[in-house]
C-alpha cells in the first residue's frame, strides 16, 4: 500500500467516525426532542367584549376577577394581567383598552376587555376564561369617576 492509499483511507475512516459521531449526537438530540414533544400542546380560548367604566379602574376589575376565580395574578402591565391557577396549570390574561382614541381616564367610556386562557386540558383553558369573563361583565360599577 502506497503512500496515496494509506493517506486516502485515513481520510476515509475520519470522515466514518466523524458520521458516527454525529448520528450519536443526533440520537442524543432526537431523544431530548422526543421528551419535550411528548408533552401535551396548549390550548387556548379568547373573546372580547365591551364595559361602560373609567378606564382607570380596568386593572382592578381585571385583578379582582382573578382573585374571585382563585387565580393569582402573576404579572401586571399597564394594559393587561396575567393569573395562574393554584396548581399552575391554566393561566388567564385579561387586557383591556379603551375603545376609542380620544378618551379621559377619568370619565366614563368604553372599555374593550378579552380574555384568554391557556392550559394543557382545553375544557379548563375554556372554564378559566368563561368564568373570569363573567366576573367582569357581572362586576357592578358605581363609581363616577
Amino acid at each position: 500500500m502506497n503512500i496515496r492509499q494509506r493517506s486516502h483511507l485515513t481520510l476515509v475512516f475520519a470522515a466514518i467516525t466523524a458520521v458516527v459521531s454525529a448520528s450519536a449526537a443526533t440520537n442524543i438530540a432526537t431523544a431530548t426532542t422526543s421528551t419535550t414533544t411528548n408533552s401535551a400542546t396548549l390550548a387556548w380560548h379568547a373573546g372580547y367584549f365591551a364595559k361602560n367604566m373609567c378606564p382607570k379602574d380596568a386593572r382592578s376589575f381585571a385583578k379582582r376577577a382573578l382573585e374571585n376565580n382563585s387565580f393569582v395574578a402573576i404579572y401586571t402591565t399597564p394594559n393587561a394581567v396575567l393569573g395562574r391557577s393554584g396548581d399552575w396549570t391554566t393561566m388567564v390574561e385579561v387586557s383591556y383598552t379603551p375603545a376609542q382614541t380620544n378618551y379621559s381616564p377619568n370619565q366614563i367610556s368604553p372599555v374593550y376587555f378579552t380574555v384568554t386562557g391557556t392550559s394543557a386540558d382545553s375544557s379548563s383553558a375554556e372554564s378559566g376564561r368563561n368564568r373570569v369573563r363573567e366576573s367582569i361583565v357581572k362586576q357592578r360599577y358605581f363609581d363616577t369617576c
